[in-house]
């Protein structure tokens, strides 16, 4: 298994100069280009935007297939990539996952990234 780097802080940067909040590791803003970034903690909790069930994955991953990858809306706004883990209705969320389903942040995997769960 991937080494854990923070097990349940989900971070990232908002601009203050616009408001624009990303998950991503930034030194300016990616909506409007302003240098004036703080670290923001996100809560954690979202909702699936998107996804898609890989059946091959690769590399390191490879032996985790089949997994969810997903873009997660967080309820401040931001969007960001995760692998979705466990179950969800009492099925295994490779066969449950659906859009808008409730996601909560677990942790991040050095290799990896962000891993939620759903909530």
């Amino acid at each position: 298994m991937a080494e854990v780097m923070e097990a349940h802080s989900l971070t990232g940067k908002k601009c203050k100069s616009c408001g624009f909040e990303a998950t991503d590791p930034v030194v300016s803003c990616t909506s409007c280009g302003s240098e004036d970034v703080e670290a923001k903690t996100f809560s954690g909790k979202g909702k699936v935007y998107t996804y898609t069930v890989v059946h091959v994955g690769f590399g390191h991953l490879a032996p985790r297939a089949p997994y969810v990858l997903a873009v997660i809306e967080l309820e401040e706004g931001a969007k960001t990539m995760s692998i979705i883990e466990g179950e969800y209705q009492g099925k295994p969320v490779t066969e449950s996952v659906a859009i808008d389903m409730p996601v909560l942040f677990d942790r991040t995997e050095t290799s990896t990234g962000f891993i939620f769960k759903p909530a």
